[in-house]
């Protein structure tokens, strides 16, 4: 077995938003790797992006196997499950904030359970069957002329047992109170990325998706109670500095250096279920064995919020 790491798609310098669709290699495939490479517009020095919100220039990323998703999300949605489900440490290169320097952030892709495993990813598959897909943002507060790169790790010589689907769904909810959000059925599922438009923030923190359990025909399991900033915050379990956004800040009217350590401001809108702490799947839950499984949510503020379930898909599934 051989890993073959490689550039997919050479560098992109799109002279205007769009949707643009590449073809993928055939040997199983761990990850791929968006390498986003805009300069700072930067004349007004707040306006610097980080890590997460440059991810955001991606409004689509879709990965299609003759044509079905295995992966279609937003960037944004991309970046916090790289973090909050995978430990993906955000890193970038010349993170400077002066205007008119480039820089270069990669948001990776995972195929399977993790990076690099030869038993979890996408399996071989013919030329031209597996296909990118990128919905791209070229310039918006912060960033212009953004150039971007594709890199690919395959493994050589891998077989494959299972490979992650990823494919967002939503919904708006009408009103606050108790609601039931349907998820999809027939695999196993690993977890449960959720996004709600409202976030726990302010005095008075009113999160779209409040009190949440999963629900499996009718009866709790797996997560019988919890609170959306709860599971928030047991991102720290899967990664020691969840957020590139450790700011030290220096007060200009004169005073000392004030250190201020902001962890988790980037995914204020995000939180994880995770069913698959020990990556074994002893506690994920097989759909195919009931008749409706669900997010039974106390909503506080009723707006929209989508889900991204973590599905187990078998190699031999593939048709």
């Amino acid at each position: 077995m051989m890993l073959l790491h490689g550039v997919a798609v050479q560098n992109q310098d799109q002279s205007a938003d769009g949707v643009y669709s590449y073809s993928l290699g055939v040997n199983p495939l761990s990850m791929i790797l968006i390498c986003l490479r805009p300069l700072n517009d930067t004349g007004t020095l707040a306006n610097f992006v980080r890590w997460f919100e440059l991810c955001q220039a991606i409004n689509r990323v879709s990965v299609l196997f003759r044509g079905q998703s295995i992966v279609s999300l937003t960037g944004a949605d991309a970046a916090a499950l790289a973090v909050m489900r995978h430990g993906y440490q955000p890193w970038m290169a010349n993170a400077d904030n002066t205007n008119n320097e480039r820089l270069c952030a990669v948001l990776p892709i995972y195929l399977g359970r993790r990076a690099y495993d030869p038993h979890s990813a996408f399996p071989a598959s013919n030329k031209g069957d597996l296909v990118l897909e990128l919905d791209i943002d070229d310039a918006d507060t912060g960033y212009d002329d953004l150039q971007f790169t594709v890199e690919t790790v395959e493994m050589l010589g891998a077989s494959p047992k299972e490979f992650e689907r990823k494919i967002q769904v939503g919904q708006t909810n009408a009103a606050t109170g108790l609601v039931d959000f349907d998820l999809p059925l027939g695999n196993v599922i690993r977890g449960c990325l959720l996004f709600g438009t409202t976030g726990f923030a302010g005095a008075t923190p009113a999160p779209s998706w409040g009190r949440v359990q999963l629900v499996a025909n009718g009866v709790g399991i797996g997560y019988s109670s919890s609170d959306f900033e709860t599971l928030h915050a047991m991102t720290g379990l899967r990664t020691s500095v969840p957020t590139d956004d450790h700011i030290h800040a220096e007060n200009d009217t004169g005073g000392p250096t004030d250190p201020a350590h902001n962890f988790g401001l980037s995914y204020t809108q995000y939180a994880f279920m995770d069913l698959d702490p020990n990556g074994n799947d002893e506690f994920s839950i097989d759909t195919s064995k009931v008749s409706r499984f669900q997010i039974r949510s106390d909503v506080e503020t009723a707006n929209a919020v989508r889900v991204i379930p973590i599905e187990r898909f078998l190699a031999g599934s593939l048709s």
